[in-house]
């Protein structure tokens, strides 16, 4: 970053408010500014970072904005532990106890640079670095059935397959008036804790932010609207999920752009139940563009059907119960000669693989967020489209309208047959 011109006084304004710094950078060309800051100089630039002190891990967050009517061309944040940062604003995470001297360096379009110094303390242990802190692992040394496969096969295990923390959303792509919905899920939850949802346009300025309490299997979902005067910009937006100090997960999707205005695109919120051999299951879904008219499963191919009526392009979000459908990676083959192993495998130890979405035949593009009970896909479709194929490695076979017709034609067929006949069921005494 360039220094300010010889001709420009920079007048610094620092107030510390509950542990916020907040700075006031005016150029001012040879004259006395007053607080609110010089407007013939030049705009004024506020620079804050909040919390300024905490122990460690110590999130912080930081923003950098002109008051008037100048931009930021060019911005680097340098926490003075080797972090950086190129965005306006966001979160940075502390991970070591110390005192930081931090700065930020800003360039405006009007060719004036700005530079301003910060100080940040994190209480705790000199030197402890929490990602690299050794924590004891109550089951270690104990195998699941698979990772035994495994370790017999060549030697490996298996992590696990759920992430500490997920954010997806349901399409990978937004119109002005839709309905966005956020699924996540926190692996390890902490009493009741939040997580906070920010969602930031392609310029870096905030237009969504949100809480929301996971359920108790970690779980959590909130759905936004994609309008109003802050959804304007076309491009990339980007979905920050927070939960703690140090857990911090993002996801993106294009959004067209709007005018400004609020126009609001329905959504229908729904509940299908199914039936099946193994009991009904109450399937959750949420669908833009459309309507749900029948979810089915096709045992022989471990598929579940979705029959849709569609009126224009739209998404349907959909969480799947594990226990009625599921896709797992195979247990491994042994290649041994004169192999013997008798380890039996719990498919549910094994780990997920990926669905197979089609939509009229050809495999299409999703989203998913999954806990140890559920996995909610999101899936985006076209005008006139009718049948969304979820294909996995598991599911429960379905008890249909077929095969309750099937057995009321047999119980029918029975009676009619011991009516005509006289054959009895129960021996006479």
């Amino acid at each position: 970053m360039r220094t300010l011109n010889i001709f420009y006084v920079t007048l610094v304004a620092l107030v510390t408010v509950f542990g916020s710094s907040f700075f006031m950078l005016t150029p001012a060309h040879g004259v006395s500014c007053p607080a609110s800051g010089c407007v013939e100089g030049g705009d004024t630039l506020n620079a804050s970072v909040t919390p300024t002190t905490g122990g460690s891990p110590l999130l912080v967050s930081y923003a950098a904005s002109f008051a008037g009517n100048s931009t930021i061309k060019d911005i680097t944040w340098n926490f003075g532990d080797g972090g950086t940062s190129t965005t306006d604003n966001g979160t940075y995470t502390y991970q070591s106890a110390g005192n930081y001297t931090c700065t930020v360096d800003v360039d405006s379009n009007d060719g004036t640079s700005y530079t301003q110094q910060f100080s940040v303390t994190v209480t705790g242990t000199i030197g402890a670095n929490v990602l690299n802190a050794t924590v004891p692992n109550p089951n270690s040394g104990t195998l699941n059935a698979y990772q035994y496969l495994l370790q017999e096969h060549n030697g490996s295990t298996t992590a696990s397959s759920v992430l500490p923390l997920s954010v997806q959303t349901n399409s990978p792509s937004y119109n002005q008036g839709d309905t966005i919905v956020i699924n996540g899920e926190v692996k390890s939850i902490s009493n009741d804790t939040a997580v906070t949802l920010r969602i930031v346009n392609s310029l870096k300025n905030m237009v969504s932010i949100a809480q929301v309490v996971p359920g108790s299997d970690g779980s959590f979902s909130t759905k936004t609207l994609a309008t109003g005067p802050l959804w304007t910009t076309a491009g990339n937006y980007t979905v920050i999920a927070q939960y703690g100090p140090a857990l911090n997960t993002t996801t993106t999707f294009m959004f067209g752009g709007g005018n400004g205005q609020s126009v609001i695109t329905a959504a229908t919120n729904g509940t299908y139940s199914l039936q099946t051999s193994a009991g009904t299951f109450n399937i959750p879904y949420t669908i833009e563009g459309g309507t749900v008219q029948s979810m089915q499963i096709e045992g022989q191919q471990t598929t579940l059907a979705i029959t849709l009526s569609t009126t224009s392009n739209g998404s349907l979000s959909v969480s799947l119960p594990r226990a009625l459908i599921d896709a797992k990676e195979l247990p491994p083959v042994s290649t041994a000669v004169n192999s013997t192993s008798t380890t039996k495998v719990n498919p549910e130890e094994m780990p997920d693989q990926s669905f197979v979405v089609q939509d009229g035949g050809q495999n299409v593009q999703f989203t998913e967020v999954k806990n140890t009970s559920t996995r909610t896909l999101g899936i985006p479709f076209h005008k006139g489209d009718t049948t969304i194929d979820v294909v996995g490695t598991v599911s429960v076979p379905e008890f249909g309208p077929i095969a309750a017709l099937v057995l009321a034609i047999a119980i029918i067929s029975i009676i009619a047959v011991s009516a005509k006949t006289g054959l009895r069921f129960m021996p006479k005494y």
